[in-house]
Order: C-alpha cells, then structure tokens, then sequence
C-alpha cells in the first residue's frame, strides 16, 4: 500500500512551504510549484509553471483534482499550504480504507446558500450565483439543503470513481467560471456536485487538529478554525 500528501504552491510569495514536523516513513511528501527556488528536505519539488494558466487559483484547482499526476499511490492526502502536518498520517490513511472520501466540515457556513454571498467581495459575480440557483432548480433541489465542506483537505483513493468525481468538478468549475477562469470557489461546486450527483458517497467528516496545524495564508499566524 503506497501512500502520498500532496500540497502546492503558485505565486511568487504567495504561499510558505511549511516542514511536516512529523515525517512518515515510507510516505511520499510532495509540492507542486511555479516557483523554480522552492526549496525544502522533505517535501519532492515538482516544477510545473503552468504558463498557459492565467489565474493563480486555476493553477491550483489544476493541481488539487489531478493529483493521479503526479503519484501512483493507492491513498492521497491533499493539504492546503495553509496546513502544517504536526503529526503522524499512518492513522489517517489507513481510516481512507472505512469511506470514499475524507473532507473538513465548513467551520461557518452550513449549506450552499449561506456561504454563496460570501464570495461577492472575493469577485464571484451575482450572474454565478443565479447559475447555482437555475442548476438546483432545474435538479429539484434546495440550495439550503446542500451541506457544505472545505477543500483545505481531501483524503482520497487513487481510483476510477474518484478520478470521475475530480474531472466533473473541474469541468462544472470551468462552467460556472467566466472570462476564461474557472469559478473561484472551489467549494461551492464541490458541494453541489456531491450533494446533486454523489449522493451516496460515504464522506468521513475530518478533524484536521488531530493532525495539522492551519495558518492564514502566507503568513505564520494561526488560524484555529
């Protein structure tokens, strides 16, 4: 049984590239990056500059849903840069064996519609959100009964079923995007991409202070959410 964290960074001073204080024999640890003087002793460097990708989030979402790309390994871990490992993951990936797919709860938001508003002051345009509302619509469904996860950190399989979910993400982020970038949220699609058509995955609730450490982005303070 292989296993692999993955984590990424695009931007020049975007992100930190934070140390696993905990490392895990065996364990393959790597960063996809467009930066060509990121460094690090654990962590695999794979340069991907991604040239013809204008948006920094693109770039990620790029990453984040094809990580079959860049490991063969049975069970992946995805870890937002945000995140710092300050403890063993043998647990954690061996709990991928009881469920489909591993995701943090939204420390805020409860559903789609509550957290769709939030994103107006981050660019997401109000012609975006009546997308959502004409899709639930058209899916006999309500955009309040849709639960709501991060994307901060996913526990995968390396498998066909997985793989699927991943592309039609990618491809409803395109969808829901305009002037040529993907959405900007990632949530929000993921969301309702599993509620409307993986109903029946079995999604293991994560608690990702049993394990790492959260950050605000590019910077060392905490973040206890």
């Amino acid at each position: 049984m292989k296993y692999a964290v993955i984590t990424y960074i695009f931007g020049k001073n975007q992100e930190l590239l934070r140390e696993p204080l905990i490392i895990d024999k065996g364990v393959e640890y790597i960063c996809i990056t467009d930066q060509k003087d990121l460094k690090s002793k654990i962590w695999k460097i794979i340069y991907e500059p991604q040239s013809n990708v204008k948006s920094l989030r693109d770039k990620v979402a790029l990453v984040k849903f094809n990580p079959f790309k860049y490991t063969n390994a049975d069970k992946i871990i995805i870890q937002d840069s945000s995140l710092q490992c300050i403890s063993s993951l043998i647990p954690l990936f061996e709990s991928i064996n009881e469920y489909d797919i591993g995701l943090k709860k939204h420390p805020f938001q409860s559903n789609l519609k509550e957290e769709l508003p939030y994103w107006k002051p981050r660019g997401l345009q109000q012609f975006q959100i009546k997308k959502f509302e004409k899709m639930a619509s058209m899916n006999n469904i309500k955009l309040e009964e849709i639960p709501l996860y991060e994307c901060c950190l996913l526990c995968i399989h390396n498998n066909e079923k997985t793989k699927e979910i991943f592309k039609q993400l990618l491809n409803l982020m395109k969808i829901l995007g305009y002037n040529n970038d993907m959405i900007i949220t990632q949530q929000c699609p993921f969301a309702y991409l599993l509620k409307t058509y993986y109903n029946n995955l079995k999604i293991k609730i994560l608690n990702q202070h049993n394990y790492f450490n959260r950050y605000m982005h590019n910077t060392k303070r905490r973040n206890n959410s």
